[in-house]
């Protein structure tokens, strides 16, 4: 059942010359509780994000580095591909035609009679409304220790797991170079959520000492899965730049 408007709190935030409005289905959260555990983390964390006690400054400091100009070291095409198959191969990543995120994409773009199947950020809305699972949408994100701010397209809940999404559309044939091109950015997503969520009193919530964090790229043609660990793990590899 779509959720009402009532069960959707939004903040407007601009961020350099960007706006972005954060929204929150609070009806999906309480469904899946708030009381215990990473769920109680993150309430309280997009709690805060909704009453715009975020270090705001940062968004703008230009020591900061936004997570969308995060990119891998330059490397030959062919040693791209060798990556991507490595990370493959040791399960670092995981790889779906068929993943609930782009069956559920592909649907709201049939319902919008969008034919393209590459619609702007805007159908992220079909998500906080359509999708039980989907709890906040243009979520600020920012990391002290990394130098690092950003802005998450959409968090949503799925086998007991925070599930940190970043949507990128585009062509087919480009869907591979595209997503292992956006590693490093929604890698940092995750990194940042599980520190925030990590931040709070989570003996008190009988929550675990580390958050357990999942982050997707999908588009209508595929999904990736990794885990928030991946940016750590690059970052010792040597394959992040400028962090």
């Amino acid at each position: 059942m779509p959720t009402g408007s009532d069960d959707i709190v939004r903040r407007d935030y601009q961020h350099g010359k960007v706006a972005y409005a954060f929204q929150w289905n609070t009806s999906n959260h309480l469904r899946f509780g708030n009381q215990k555990g990473d769920l109680a983390s993150l309430w309280a964390h997009l709690k805060t994000i909704q009453s715009g006690k975020i270090p705001e400054a940062l968004f703008s400091d230009p020591m900061f580095t936004r997570a969308s100009r995060l990119r891998l070291v330059s490397m030959p095409q062919s040693k791209k591909v060798g990556l991507r198959k490595q990370l493959e191969r040791t399960g670092s990543i995981t790889c779906s035609v068929d993943d609930e995120l782009v069956t559920k994409l592909r649907q709201y773009h049939l319902s919008r009679n969008d034919m393209s199947f590459s619609a702007d950020h805007g159908i992220l809305q079909d998500f906080l409304i359509h999708d039980p699972n989907t709890l906040a949408i243009e979520v600020p994100v920012w990391s002290e220790r990394y130098g690092i701010t950003g802005h998450i397209d959409l968090i949503r809940y799925v086998e007991s797991a925070i599930q940190i999404s970043d949507y990128k559309p585009g062509s087919l044939e480009s869907t591979k170079r595209r997503f292992l091109d956006s590693l490093p950015q929604v890698s940092a997503y995750g990194e940042m959520i599980a520190h925030h969520l990590a931040g709070t009193l989570r003996a008190a919530l009988e929550a675990p000492l580390l958050p357990k964090i999942r982050c997707s790229i999908f588009s209508t043609h595929s999904c990736w899965h990794f885990g928030a660990e991946l940016f750590v793990q690059l970052q010792a590899m040597g394959y992040l730049q400028d962090i």
